[in-house]
């Protein structure tokens, strides 16, 4: 006997078999087929069905990003001439109800509900509660369809697909809009990357990546909405890339900031703890930023700020010395919702490791402790002596015992000599395999 979902199979497949055939039958076509039938053209490429189907397609969205694995230009064109004949349709007929053509290469369980007719009366919660909130609503009218993606410009030229795409929406901006939250750019781009932002929604760009040299007015103009701002110097460091003004241009809230392994000016610095934008942190990386040569209290001043928000704290390789780590220590004890802190590799002498524990020893939240081992555990030549390690680690835990519940700390050193790996010593007191 054959069940329903063999029969909606071979419906499939019958209307794939004739494009004019199932371009007619569109109008009369169940709902529960759509899926299988956009899912079945998309694979073949039959870019006629596609077309017709996007313009009568019965759903809010269509999440036509989790089904592509590579760009496909032909396949773009068909869909965005779908979108066509929709904004084309004065009158728009009740079966057709897209609002959001979805571009990103996201997880959606659209495509799985479907499977099966039992899901049909849920579907519109699915895709609802699958749309993230975003900063700039989705516009409703018959005649403003919305177009949702992320980029991850990895080459210094656009691919034609891309260039494609910025053509055609730039010609019918008063009938659609274009979000894009995350942008990432993984080289120095050939073109002008401003011009990207001709067809995106203003401040509609929440998260941006840039792995590449940039001047700080190409940076300012992406400022607007941003949320999250990963910045890093392919070069580790070797040139000043004076990034800290940008955020003077911020409009929104951050929620997340990692500028990683370069240099910032003394100006940046003091943008950044001043900037209005940075108050609700909860996440903040600058491993790899030297603060040797910057006024210390600026760093202080910028955790101030983050008292009540921040629960990551990421200083790295910073060079922080004894002298510089005094003036975050009270901010520090003040930030009550840190969960993971990371001062490794930074020189720290056992009486400042100290007072860093004591700062810390109150705040009840912290799960993951990183700190590095103190400088008294090397010899003159940087080498680690075993016993002295050992014994300094041991003391630096006691400052926290009885105090409040230890999870994960370690102290981490330099690189062994004899076995070239770093050396970590927990609540565990687990040491480098080659001292066993």
């Amino acid at each position: 006997m054959n069940s329903p979902s063999s029969f909606k199979l071979l419906a499939v497949k019958s209307l794939l078999k004739d494009e004019a055939l199932a371009i007619c039958a569109l109008k009369a076509l169940p709902m529960e087929l759509f899926p299988p039938l956009f899912q079945g053209a998309f694979d073949g490429k039959q870019t006629n069905i596609l077309r017709a189907m996007v313009a009568a397609w019965p759903f809010r969205c269509l999440p036509v990003g989790s089904l592509k694995k590579t760009p496909d230009l032909e396949i773009l064109k068909a869909l965005l001439d779908g979108l066509d004949l929709l904004i084309k349709q004065k009158d728009t007929p009740m079966s057709c109800k897209l609002e959001v053509l979805d571009l990103r290469d996201t997880q959606h369980n659209f495509w799985k509900v479907w499977a099966g007719t039992e899901d049909v009366v849920c579907f519109a919660d699915v895709v609802s509660e699958s749309q993230p909130a975003v900063r700039n609503p989705i516009r409703r009218g018959k005649q403003v369809v919305t177009v949702r993606m992320d980029l991850s410009l990895k080459s210094r030229d656009l691919c034609k697909s891309l260039k494609y795409f910025h053509w055609w929406a730039k010609q019918r901006k008063g009938m659609l809009q274009v979000i894009c939250e995350k942008l990432e750019f993984g080289a120095r781009p050939v073109y002008k990357p401003l011009k990207l932002l001709e067809v995106f929604e203003p401040s509609s760009i929440q998260e941006l990546e840039v792995n590449a040299h940039w001047d700080l007015r190409t940076l300012a103009m992406f400022a607007p909405g941003l949320e999250q701002v990963i910045a890093r110097d392919p070069d580790e460091g070797k040139a000043d890339l004076r990034r800290g003004a940008v955020f003077k241009y911020l409009e929104s809230p951050l929620e997340t900031l990692a500028i990683t392994r370069c240099k910032l000016s003394e100006s940046d610095m003091r943008y950044l703890s001043q900037c209005p934008s940075v108050c609700h942190l909860t996440y903040l990386d600058q491993s790899g930023v030297t603060f040797l040569y910057l006024s210390h209290p600026l760093l202080g001043r910028l955790l101030e700020r983050l008292t009540a928000t921040l629960q990551t704290l990421k200083l790295k390789d910073c060079m922080l010395m004894n002298f510089q780590i005094d003036d975050l220590l009270p901010a520090l004890s003040q930030c009550s919702q840190l969960v993971e802190v990371n001062f490794v590799h930074n020189l720290l002498s056992v009486s400042s490791l100290k007072k860093l524990l004591q700062h810390t020893a109150n705040l009840r939240k912290l799960t993951l402790e990183m700190y590095p081992a103190p400088t008294e555990v090397y010899n003159a030549i940087g080498d680690v002596i075993p016993d002295r390690f050992v014994h300094h680690c041991s003391e630096l835990l006691e400052t926290l015992r009885g105090v409040r519940e230890l999870k994960e700390i370690y102290f981490v050193n330099k690189r062994c000599l004899h076995c070239r790996t770093f050396c970590v010593y927990d609540l565990e007191a687990f040491l480098c395999s080659c001292w066993e």
